[in-house]
């Protein structure tokens, strides 16, 4: 995963555990779905929010599949999440329906080395 360009349109919250979970990629950082969709061009990984951009994950992964369908784009709940277990159940499955190409409920794994190591491989194994 090393020198890999990832784009994370996640929450500002969301963001120091990504940096843990992928730290020797190039990450960038988007704040909108208009900046997201400028920048999908230029890399290798999507890493998508569940409130990246006022909840709007599944508008973003429909836009940006329309683009690049080959694009994998793994989505994930972070810190700080406000769905319940139905909710959260829903969101998985429609972004999987979507064409998303995993869902990592970054609260199922713990915020350390051991954590982020198994968050890691998830992503690698879609690279």
């Amino acid at each position: 995963m090393a020198h890999s360009r990832l784009i994370a349109a996640v929450s500002s919250a969301a963001r120091p555990r990504i940096r843990k979970v992928a730290p020797k990629c190039e990450l960038r950082f988007v704040e909108s779905g208009d900046e997201l969709l400028r920048e999908i061009e230029h890399c290798d990984m999507l890493i998508l929010g569940a409130h990246f951009d006022e909840s709007t994950a599944v508008a973003a992964l429909e836009r940006v599949l329309a683009r690049r369908d080959t694009l994998p784009v793994v989505c994930v709940r972070g810190t700080g999440s406000r769905y319940g277990q139905r909710s959260l159940h829903a969101l998985r499955m429609a972004l999987n329906e979507l064409g998303a190409a995993n869902f990592i409920d970054l609260l199922e794994y713990p915020d350390d080395e051991s954590g982020n190591a198994r968050v890691r491989a998830l992503l690698e194994h879609l690279l």
